[in-house]
């Protein structure tokens, strides 16, 4: 059921729908999917409406609970595929396989991969085909209820762009992975699907919702947004460049790490194992398990704060039997504030580093940070809230800033409700480049510089040559922006056999000082295949070697942009964009 205010909403988006229709006027809708480890959420917008954003609250299996998030679960059975709140209690399904999108970072330990690929294996499908069937499940869902709000006919002739966020901290790679399998289900129907980074994503529905007082333009303040999720907390820090129309620009590379609530949870489990014994535990029926599971959700992780006016948390379990040594009592577990506090601690730690590294960062550019927004399903905890608080108001604030943390109403669904406005609008006018990013090439041997095992003959060119090498274009901490592109030259020879689609080697490096060739801090992003069999004749020079071998050579340029979750390649000769230039993020 919607509620009053999101009646007149819909009411407002109608209206202005029926007001577009008579005025011959093209709006489109913009919906926003935050795919989450544990939890994924929808939200639409209509540009011709757009300072309405809806979030989608009902979802299949849900009867009539009403969330604006649903289950990142999903279930191959005889009788087709379950998927969110489908699954029941004790239904065998794949579940946090968001995480292995990235296989270079190392996964909680929580989360069992073996498991995880054992359960593909058992139903005959990739990491990439579980992701574009969960996707499909939320695409099929959003038109429904887009279409139960707005009408069959509207929304089949209506171009619907999907705007599908991502961890800032994912490889290029993994980005395009889960890019790839959007566009297998019906996203890419009537627009180009855009990625962007969930750390900016919630930076753009909070500054656009709540507009903090304290920041202001030319002045020498940032701002550090920390997403804490269920699996990842991904930190971005911006200064605002105007505030009328909103533009912001990131001040220093974001970071982030795999330390989500979800961590809390596991920490939870481990606590109960120490509390009852491994042969207690083990021997614990599933029922009782997801009971206490729940119960800790819900009565002691979501409004724990480590205050003296409550001592003790019960945790309902169930069916275990009395036992005052380890505090069981009528089916309930008794935890002390201490202990939830300890449970907390190491996972609230790792955040607070990360929040000292962006300030940290700040800092070394001559800038101070006025505030940290705190969004997320992790970030809406009172007691993160208050440890941040307790940390920072005295080291930041000021007289006419004494509220250094801010955490917005709707800090849940903040990163689907800021992809929305993404959609919507560009805010965000540069971004770091948090890599280095070069090509491999070749350049003539030099023993003083090169070596020997890099040393190759060029029997076109009769000449030894280094292989190996990197050229470097973009430095890690770049200040990037969409409209603008990176150049990079490159010149190659062709025998008259030889193809004119070239494979060129995009790397990238974290490292402080990237090295000049080939080594193992440097991690391949794509292959760039160019296809050069349109560039007139005319474009190429002529050359021939000392066996009378006639060869061509061409000077091209391929141009890189940098967006917010994705990079987009284009190649031109003398300035004229010719054939086509794919990226191969594959293994």
């Amino acid at each position: 059921m919607q509620s009053p205010s999101s009646e007149a909403s819909l009411r407002n988006v109608t209206d202005k729908i029926r007001d577009v229709s008579l005025s011959g006027e093209t709006n489109r809708l913009v919906v926003g999917v935050d795919f989450g480890t544990t939890y994924s959420g929808v939200a639409w917008g209509y540009t011709g409406s757009p300072s309405e954003i809806h979030v989608i609250q009902s979802w299949p299996g849900g009867v009539n609970l009403t969330s604006p998030k649903v289950p990142s679960k999903i279930a191959y059975e005889k009788d087709g595929i379950k998927w969110g709140f489908q699954i029941k209690p004790f239904q065998n399904c794949i579940e946090c396989f968001k995480l292995c999108l990235d296989p270079n970072l190392r996964p909680p330990d929580f989360v069992s991969l073996p498991n995880i690929y054992a359960q593909l294996q058992q139903h005959e499908k990739t990491v990439q085909d579980v992701v574009r069937d969960y996707l499909q499940m939320l695409y099929d869902h959003t038109i429904t209820m887009l279409t139960r709000s707005l009408g069959q006919t509207f929304v089949e002739n209506t171009k619907i762009e999907f705007i599908l966020t991502c961890p800032a901290v994912w490889s290029d790679r993994s980005k395009n992975a889960t890019l790839q399998a959007a566009e297998g289900t019906g996203m890419a129907k009537s627009c180009k699907i855009r990625l962007i980074s969930e750390p900016e994503a919630a930076a753009l529905y909070t500054l656009k919702t709540i507009r903090p007082k304290n920041l202001s333009a030319n002045d020498d303040s940032c701002f550090v947004v920390c997403d804490a999720g269920g699996g990842t907390v991904d930190l971005i820090s911006y200064e605002i460049l105007q505030t009328e129309p909103l533009q912001v620009k990131e001040s220093v590379t974001g970071t982030g790490e795999l330390c989500g609530s979800a961590f809390l949870n596991r920490r939870f489990e481990s606590f109960v194992k120490e509390r009852l014994g491994s042969t207690a535990y083990f021997a614990m029926k599933e029922k009782t398990k997801i009971a206490a599971l729940k119960s800790w959700e819900e009565y002691v992780k979501r409004v724990f704060v480590d205050g003296e006016d409550q001592d003790v948390f019960p945790i309902q379990f169930p069916g275990l039997p009395d036992d005052e040594a380890r505090g069981i009592d009528c089916g309930f577990m008794t935890v002390t504030r201490e202990e939830v506090q300890g449970i907390f601690e190491p996972v609230i730690e790792e955040v607070v580093r990360l929040v000292d590294g962006q300030i940290t960062a700040v800092q070394s550019k001559g800038k101070r940070v006025k505030s940290i927004l705190l969004v997320g399903g992790f970030g809406s905890s009172e007691y993160l809230f208050m440890r941040l608080q307790n940390k920072y108001t005295d080291i930041l604030s000021t007289p006419d800033n004494p509220d250094v943390v801010l955490q917005p109403v709707d800090s849940w669904t903040a990163v689907v409700r800021g992809a929305v406005i993404r959609g919507m609008e560009t805010i965000v006018q540069t971004r770091k480049s948090r890599y280095h990013y070069g090509v491999k090439y070749w350049e003539y041997y030099d023993e003083n510089i090169h070596s020997e095992e890099h040393k190759y003959w060029d029997t076109t060119r009769e000449k030894w040559l280094a292989e190996n090498q990197i050229k470097w274009y973009i430095a890690k901490g770049t200040e990037m922006s969409e409209d603008e592109s990176i150049a990079f030259p490159f010149y190659i020879t062709f025998e008259d056999h030889h193809s004119r689609v070239l494979v060129d080697e995009l790397v990238c490096c974290q490292e402080t000082f990237p090295p000049k060739c080939i080594d193992s801090t440097v991690k391949t992003v794509c292959k760039l295949r160019s296809d050069l069999t349109n560039v007139p004749k005319s474009m190429y020079t002529k050359g021939r070697n000392s066996k009378d071998v006639e060869y061509e050579g061409l000077h091209f340029t391929m141009e890189m942009t940098v967006l917010s979750a994705s990079l987009l390649f284009e190649l031109s000769v003398d300035g004229v964009r010719y054939g086509e230039v794919t990226a191969d993020f594959a293994t």
